[in-house]
């Protein structure tokens, strides 16, 4: 069954495995080439400031399509075409068939991604700076573990969707609307509370900033001379037209802070992010399986 399931999955397979090998190798002349250029960190700024942000851009979109293009066809044209009955009809197991696809076209998927990610972890640390650093949103998903959990996600949805739906377009679309709504979701309510924040506080007429440049952000304030919050926003007094000191006196604000989570802590970050995905990846493969009961005929 791993040999069929190979053949099957041999162009996906290769397909990704030349992304994976091409992406390296311009990681590798990347970093090569920023250590040249430092320690001038506005010359590499400026050299690769749209490359990241092209790079960020293709790394996020990348799972998702291998959930769709790779995913979402595992079961679903199988279905469509009727060709599943002949697997189906041979000594193996439902399940076993199952597991055996899942298990070689998404986990050398996977697998695959999972070294891309670690390359680009290693390549992009010379480079963080340059978009606020790896904590910063965008730039945490696009390196490290969570670009191989991301895609092993995204491609066991679009499976299990295309074996609930028994179309590949439908499980397609399922895939990429899945996938965006769960890392969106996650990046913004549930990564912040992945540890208790540091919290920043200092005068309001602080010259630089509290916390340190290359940190996530969780909350910021105003606090008045007792220490309570003050609301208090800046654009307040802007569409008022008013000097923002003056609106500070009234409100009584006398300090500011900040709560953030510090580069530090990105490996414990991305290593609960891994945690978490993995356990909704089985969750998926899991509902796949107990479908298969009454899906597969």
């Amino acid at each position: 069954m791993i040999w069929v399931t190979w053949r099957q999955q041999r162009v996906q397979i290769l397909a990704t495995l030349g992304i994976v090998l091409l992406v390296s190798a311009i990681l590798v002349y990347v970093r090569m080439d920023a250590i040249a250029l430092l320690p001038d960190m506005a010359v590499v700024s400026e050299k690769y400031n749209q490359f990241l942000q092209y790079f960020v851009l293709a790394m996020l979109v990348l799972p998702a399509l291998l959930g769709m293009f790779a995913g979402a066809p595992l079961f679903a044209r199988e279905i469509e075409q009727g060709t599943h009955i002949f697997g189906l009809t041979q000594s193996i197991s439902r399940r076993r068939w199952l597991v055996s696809k899942f298990a070689v076209a998404g986990g050398t998927t996977g697998l695959l991604m999972f070294a891309l990610g670690l390359i680009a972890a290693w390549a992009l640390a010379p480079l963080n700076f340059v978009l606020s650093g790896r904590m910063a949103a965008t730039m945490f998903e696009t390196q490290g573990v969570t670009v191989g959990v991301y895609t092993l996600l995204a491609f066991v949805v679009g499976a299990t969707a295309g074996l609930l739906l028994r179309n590949t377009l439908a499980a397609m679309v399922v895939t990429l609307v899945a996938y965006t709504v769960l890392v969106m979701t996650v990046a913004n309510e549930v990564r912040p509370h992945y540890a208790t924040p540091t919290r920043y506080e200092g005068p309001v007429d602080h010259a630089s900033r509290l916390e340190p440049w290359d940190s996530m952000t969780v909350s910021y304030g105003y606090l008045d001379a007792k220490g309570n919050e003050v609301g208090y926003s800046p654009i307040d007094c802007a569409r008022t037209m008013r000097d923002p000191k003056d609106c500070m006196v009234e409100k009584g604000v006398v300090a500011s802070y900040s709560e953030v989570h510090l580069a530090g802590q990105f490996w414990r970050f991305q290593l609960t992010e891994l945690a978490l995905f993995l356990v909704l990846s089985g969750g998926v493969v899991a509902l796949g399986l107990f479908a298969s009961r009454r899906r597969l005929t």
